[in-house]
């Protein structure tokens, strides 16, 4: 029996020394001075450097922004699994952004943006600074806790312990994602959502149909909830908002409220008073007021002008269009287009018939 343990032993000893001498599920890895990118492939590498700098461009640019000063490197995650670009980002327990490399949609021009990589960079690196950055009682929860607390399912007061190491995790998604945006723009010279024509096409659509604007409440409770597109109410209100409280008090007051430090309230609707002199829900209020009114000027400067005269070509709602070629000998428009039941595809559509046929 002592033999036959022995020689397994030997067995197992060999086949260990056999074995590779790193086991990392084949996953590259680039580190910087405050950065940890990993990749899973070799056709990503061309890419590496590039992004490594733009974080650190963001990085650098969000210290001295905020005074930020985080107490460890943030992991960044390149991944390529969907159509269409992303990101997110996350503090609890540590700081990691996930980011998806492929294209962005830019249909109907939705996201005005620059350079893919160091937009996200710009983008997402708000989150960690917002959501990460300690002060006063949050670095005495952490040095008791050990680090940040994850919250448990099965441990209910973990939300508690989680939220003394880090409480501006806990706050609505439509501040996280309009302080993000305000600052993605602004870091790009203006070039960014909280500029651009879509978002004020919706508000100004919204006023002339005479359609309900969300308070606070109603935008978590509701808003956020029927939204098709998976939460970009958040984004649209909140970069709304975000834009509307820089303009009335100004840059320096806003980067004030999202900023955490020694002189800062934890929760943000407290902080928001101490820096504005009012509640959080009464400028809210204020804003739609002021958005009612800013729009329906716009909409009153369009009708001074007379609509350009149209005819309808298509016989019926063609979803999403993209730019159109025409053909005057045989009179068609030769177009890429996609809508619900059909796979995108191009199609040539005759400008006498409306007819529609797809190549």
């Amino acid at each position: 029996m002592e033999v036959g343990r022995r020689v397994f032993v030997v067995v197992l000893l060999a086949i260990v020394q056999f074995l590779p001498k790193t086991v990392s599920s084949q996953l590259q890895r680039l580190e910087t001075e405050n950065l940890k990118l990993i990749y899973y492939s070799k056709a990503h590498e061309f890419m590496v450097p590039h992004t490594a700098r733009c974080f650190e461009n963001a990085f650098s640019f969000h210290q001295n922004l905020f005074d930020y000063s985080p107490n460890e490197d943030v992991t960044v995650m390149l991944q390529d699994f969907r159509d269409y670009g992303h990101g997110g980002a996350e503090t609890v327990p540590h700081n990691i952004l996930y980011i998806g490399i492929a294209p962005f949609s830019y249909t109907y021009e939705t996201m005005p943006a620059n350079e893919r990589m160091n937009w996200m960079m710009n983008h997402e690196l708000v989150h960690i600074v917002t959501m990460d950055q300690a002060a006063g009682r949050d670095e005495f929860f952490r040095s008791v806790f050990f680090g940040k607390v994850a919250p448990q399912a099965d441990q209910p007061i973990s939300m508690l312990y989680s939220y003394l190491t880090n409480p501006r995790r806990y706050t609505p998604r439509w501040y996280l994602e309009g302080s993000a945006v305000f600052l993605e723009t602004w870091m790009a010279g203006g070039l960014g959502r909280a500029m651009g024509a879509y978002d004020e096409m919706v508000f100004r659509s919204m006023v002339r149909d005479g359609r309900y604007i969300y308070d606070m409440v109603g935008l978590e409770a509701e808003g956020t909830a029927i939204d098709f597109q998976v939460g970009v109410n958040a984004y649209l209100y909140g970069t709304r908002f975000m834009s509307y409280i820089a303009y009335h008090y100004g840059p320096d007051k806003l980067i004030a409220w999202i900023t955490r430090d020694e002189d800062s309230k934890a929760y943000y609707a407290s902080q928001f008073k101490k820096i504005c002199g009012t509640s959080l829900d009464d400028e809210w209020s204020k804003w739609i007021e002021w958005e009612k009114q800013w729009q329906q000027a716009n909409l009153d400067s369009i009708r001074k002008n007379p609509t350009t005269p149209y005819r309808a070509v298509s016989k019926k709602a063609l979803g999403s269009v993209s730019r159109a070629f025409y053909d005057p000998s045989k009179r068609k428009l030769y177009t890429a287009i996609r809508y619900p039941g059909q796979l995108a595809h191009i199609a040539a559509i005759d400008i006498d018939t409306g007819n529609l046929e797809k190549i």
